[in-house]
């Protein structure tokens, strides 16, 4: 398995990651440990956003993120596999 998101730059997979909402600004961000041990800190985002990322981590593997961005994607699976 890859651990960079093919035909992407920038991008790497993700070991683990901590999400932190900041009620006072009302935006939140994410660390992302890369696959090599590195923690990464993202931009903050809106609510919007931040709730389509955490779910994407929560629900999906492998997943890849750029810090730089707060991005995060996921592999193509084949037909007929199923969520874990």
């Amino acid at each position: 398995m890859p651990h960079y998101a093919q035909g992407t730059a920038g991008w790497t997979k993700l070991k683990s990651y901590q999400a932190i909402w900041d009620p006072k600004i009302d935006l939140g961000k994410f660390y992302f440990t890369t696959f090599q041990g590195k923690r990464e800190e993202t931009p903050y985002m809106t609510s919007e956003n931040f709730a389509r990322v955490i779910d994407i981590l929560r629900n999906e593997s492998p997943v890849y993120g750029n810090a730089s961005t707060g991005s995060v994607t996921t592999q193509g699976e084949g037909i007929g596999d199923e969520e874990s």
